[in-house]
């Protein structure tokens, strides 16, 4: 079936949103503003909504289309908005967050672009595959589908991440390790994930129980030749829910160290294969000051979803003193030792910020001045009963999900939790994720 469709928005997969024969339409490579000819190939069975692709342009393209950087943008299902020219995108998120939040009393102020648009990821992630002439592909899930799509080249990772990469691929070759087979489930090498702290390259290979040692042996071998690795690891993932890390893996050194020293305001701290770093170092650290500039003057805080600390720390830096709640108990163990030699005022504790235990409440204390909470993409998710009990007079909300995101502010709202300030940050150029800052006041305690 065909149509017309002008398209009036952009979709998260980069797809643009357009209405037709009383549909939504999500077509492919189609801009806002944009009008084609597009053939549908599948109608959802639950809502009024479809997803086509052109068969004809009609018209001009789109004064805000440019030319992908990478080579296989279209085809990996990564970074589905680089045919957009970055200042559209930084509007196109900030509309995205306006949607999300509904109805607040202050305005959301433009998105904070990323001081750089390429070359900023300091980690990559591929997916092990096999050619059909044998050859070994390091890549992605091309869209809705298990095929692999080699990434090599990728222009969104650092240079070296992909240098690296390359070698990786080489070296996996020649050692014979067999890529994995999603249909039969069999072969040795399922991932490989390349990780860059200032010029420094940690390679982390995700491998099945088949693998024979003897080859990963030659991989490290292999490796060691590249000057800039420090460290290769493997960890053992036999499992078939999609999970690249599987939560408490261990890894194995093969080669160097297990880990890469980052730094987070200015504080050196160690990282290992699972633990979660943002991927774009500059703008995380930009971001993080200004969380911990927002909250002073502050005496004492309790920071939520801590992570490896990179918000814990700025304020700590900055005199405050810090209670920092994260679940990872690896990423906990890191942050108290990083704490610790640099002798800043704050403690971690090992626990989960919607489940926490009375022992731990307990060691919370006194109410803090702020509470900071960075949860992950689903949102506090119970975790809002604790930021209540705490009462703090300020809460700042870091947020990855704008969605999630609306309704905890309502949910906040209720409890007399009135946002002052809503800054976005683009941490991810090319893609539509968006990072919200989200300032509130207690103005009652109502509920």
């Amino acid at each position: 079936m065909k149509t017309d469709v002008t398209a009036h928005g952009l979709d998260e997969a980069g797809c643009g949103i357009g209405d037709a024969d009383g549909r939504h339409l999500h077509v492919a490579d189609l801009l806002p503003g944009e009008r084609a000819e597009v053939a549908v190939d599948h109608t959802s069975p639950h809502k009024p909504e479809a997803w086509a692709r052109v068969v004809r342009r009609i018209g001009e393209p789109s004064p805000a289309r440019v030319a992908p950087a990478c080579p296989a943008f279209g085809r990996c299902g990564g970074c589905t908005w680089q045919h957009l020219a970055y200042p559209a995108q930084l509007a196109a998120k900030r509309e995205r967050v306006i949607a999300a939040l509904g109805h607040q009393p202050i305005a959301v102020t433009e998105v904070r672009p990323s001081p750089a648009e390429l070359g900023y990821r300091n980690k990559g992630k591929y997916v092990v595959g096999s050619a059909g002439n044998g050859d070994v592909i390091l890549g992605a899930y091309a869209p809705r589908s298990h095929h692999v799509v080699d990434t090599l080249g990728c222009r969104v990772v650092a240079p070296i991440i992909d240098e690296v990469a390359v070698w990786v691929r080489g070296a996996t070759a020649k050692a014979g390790l067999v890529p994995y087979d999603e249909k039969t489930r069999t072969g040795e090498l399922r991932y490989a994930i390349v990780r860059e702290a200032e010029g420094d390259v940690m390679i982390v290979l995700v491998v099945t129980s088949a693998v024979v040692r003897t080859k990963l042996e030659k991989v490290a071998n292999a490796m060691a030749n590249h000057p800039a690795v420090r460290g290769i690891v493997t960890i053992t993932n036999d499992r078939r829910d999609g999970a690249i890390v599987p939560s408490g893996s261990t890894a194995r050194v093969l080669l160097g160290h297990g880990y890469l020293v980052e730094k987070l305001a200015g504080v050196p701290i160690e990282v290992g294969a699972a633990e979660f770093l943002q991927v774009n170092r500059a703008q995380a650290a930009a971001m993080y000051a200004r969380v911990a500039e927002l909250a002073q003057p502050a005496r004492r805080a309790v920071d939520l979803f801590a992570g490896l600390g990179g918000i814990g720390l700025h304020l700590a830096r900055a005199g405050t003193e810090v209670i920092a709640v994260e679940i990872d108990r690896d990423a906990v163990a890191q942050l108290r030792r990083a704490a610790e030699a640099a002798k800043l005022p704050l403690t971690a504790i090992a626990g989960d910020a919607g489940k926490i235990a009375d022992d731990v409440r307990a060691r919370l204390g006194a109410a803090p001045d702020v509470v900071i909470v960075n949860p992950p993409r689903k949102g506090l998710a119970g975790a809002e009963e604790l930021v209540i009990e705490l009462a703090a007079p300020r809460v700042i909300y870091v947020s990855c999900g704008p969605e999630s995101l609306g309704r905890d502010l309502a949910a906040l709202a209720a409890h007399g939790y009135q946002p002052d300030m809503i800054e976005p940050f683009d941490l991810m150029p090319g893609t539509a994720q968006v990072e919200t800052v989200v300032r509130l006041i207690r103005t009652s305690s109502r509920g």
